[in-house]
C-alpha cells in the first residue's frame, strides 16, 4: 500500500471541501460584491478587537488562528467579523433576507384561512 498517494488523495479531499465551503460562503453572504471582501484562507479578520487569520472552514463557518491563541476558534462569517482589505478594515453584515420582501397571501390580510 503507497501511503504517499493516500495522503495526497486525504489533501485533495480537504481542498476540495475548503472550496466549496468558500464558494458556499463567498455566493450566499456576496461580501466581495457589497464590500470589497474577499473570503479566503490566510485572509486577516478582526473579531472583537481580536486579530487573526482564516486558517480552515467548518461548513459555512471559518476556522480563524487569532494571535496568540494555541487553536483556531470556529466564527460566523458575518458575526461581529472585520476584514483587512487593500483600503483597511470592513465590517462584515449578514446577507440580506430575500423573504422580508414576501407579501402576505390575500387570505391571511382577509383574516381567514383558505
Amino acid at each position: 500500500m503507497n501511503y504517499d498517494d493516500e495522503d495526497g488523495m486525504a489533501e485533495y479531499r480537504e481542498r476540495q471541501r475548503q472550496a466549496a465551503d468558500l464558494d458556499y460562503i463567498r455566493r450566499y453572504y456576496a461580501l466581495e460584491q457589497r464590500h470589497g471582501i474577499r473570503v479566503e484562507i490566510g485572509g486577516r479578520v478582526r473579531s472583537h478587537g481580536q486579530e487573526g487569520a482564516i486558517v480552515d472552514t467548518s461548513g459555512h463557518y471559518l476556522m480563524v488562528q487569532f494571535d496568540g491563541e494555541e487553536r483556531p476558534s470556529r466564527r460566523h462569517v458575518t458575526a461581529n467579523m472585520e476584514y483587512a482589505t487593500a483600503g483597511g478594515w470592513v465590517a462584515a453584515t449578514p446577507a440580506p433576507d430575500l423573504y422580508a420582501r414576501v407579501q402576505p397571501v390575500a387570505w391571511a390580510t382577509a383574516g381567514s384561512a383558505p
